[in-house]
């Protein structure tokens, strides 16, 4: 037997110490922090046991919550909240998932001279450093571009993409305490979408951009955007979108942000929307679970319910799908963001 693991009945001796390693233990702890050995002590015990108010509570035992996301008693790893950003009838939610250390996604709501919602999704690429500071910069860049400023034409959030990408490839390389120092680059995907009767989409990678229009009791989504990916270039040659992405390496990127990428080509797309549509961005952790337009339509329904009759605000929507999403196992980071079409101008400022 490991010496690590534990034996029916051990407990922690009288001196405070590991019954498996003898390092010292956590007062009230169920379970040695060197070795993670189960000290024998029952939840009762240490429910709360050294936490200081105003600390998170382990959902678990009651115990502190580290600033790691675990609790410091028992080991647990603590739910994080759903980060919901509510801006007038517009909204946005982020998670990290249950596979990242940290939210490598970054979102934006604003609106335009006009009063359309601007929708700005932002995804890190994991295989850089800094990928987190990554998104925010690109997100920050597009809304500093577009926000309060009259949009005429795809040339509008080119321009914005072009200020993205330079934001991004200015970021340092050697900062990221997660990477080993090397030559790559911080980098990211995005996706920006202008929700005015005309909607214009622009991307680079595969964040993307849905047109949900209303389809008798349901909605019809249907993607704006263009991937840049392995997957997408497979569906190119007649290969099926789900059966491409399930091919070695289908969900690499081709293209991105940054210092590292090709010279920058963003997608463009513009398209008139019928009355009543709504306007969907997301990074790839909603839309790996549900990649085809059939399937985003299918979820889309369940989770708005019958056009005219809404399950909910828009921001409250987000949120259902981050968790729906969550619950076919989280294993990337998710952000969704929607907006109906057409002025919104009684939207604040993002904050």
């Amino acid at each position: 037997m490991n010496p690590h693991e534990a034996r029916p009945g051990r407990v922690a001796p009288a001196d405070g110490s590991c019954p498996a390693c003898g390092e010292p233990l956590v007062a009230g702890a169920r379970f040695c922090e060197s070795c993670g050995t189960p000290t024998g002590l029952p939840p009762d015990d240490v429910a709360g046991a050294g936490r200081p108010d105003g600390l998170p509570a382990c959902d678990r035992c009651g115990g502190e919550v580290g600033p790691d996301g675990y609790c410091t008693v028992c080991g647990h790893r603590a739910e994080d909240p759903v980060e919901v950003h509510a801006v007038g009838p517009v909204g946005w939610a982020t998670h990290r998932g249950y596979r990242h250390h940290r939210n490598e996604d970054a979102g934006g709501v604003v609106r335009t001279a006009e009063g359309w919602p601007v929708l700005v999704v932002a995804d890190g690429v994991s295989a850089s450093p800094s990928p987190d500071e990554a998104s925010a910069a690109a997100v920050e860049a597009v809304v500093a571009a577009l926000r309060d400023r009259p949009v005429t034409g795809e040339g509008d959030l080119a321009a914005a993409l072009e200020a993205a990408h330079a934001a991004v490839s200015a970021l340092p390389h050697d900062r990221d305490p997660h990477w080993p120092p090397d030559d790559t680059h911080p980098a990211c995907t995005i996706a920006v979408a202008v929700a005015g009767p005309t909607v214009r989409v622009a991307n680079v990678g595969d964040a993307r951009a849905y047109l949900l229009a209303p389809a008798g009791d349901g909605w019809r989504a249907t993607q704006l955007s263009s991937d840049d990916s392995v997957a997408a270039a497979a569906v190119a040659q007649g290969i099926d979108l789900e059966v491409a992405l399930a091919l070695p390496g289908g969900h690499g990127i081709t293209a991105w942000l940054g210092a590292d990428a090709f010279d920058l080509d963003p997608h463009l797309t513009s398209v008139d929307a019928p009355a009543g549509a709504l306007v969907l961005v997301c990074s790839d952790g909603l839309w790996n679970y549900a990649p085809t337009d059939e399937a985003m339509s299918a979820l889309v329904s369940a989770a708005l319910g019958p056009p005219g009759r809404p399950a909910g605000p828009l921001p409250a929507i987000c949120e259902l799908l981050v968790r729906w999403a969550l619950d076919q196992g989280g294993a990337d980071n998710v952000t969704v963001a929607l907006a109906p079409v057409g002025d919104t101008s009684e939207l604040e400022e993002n904050p």
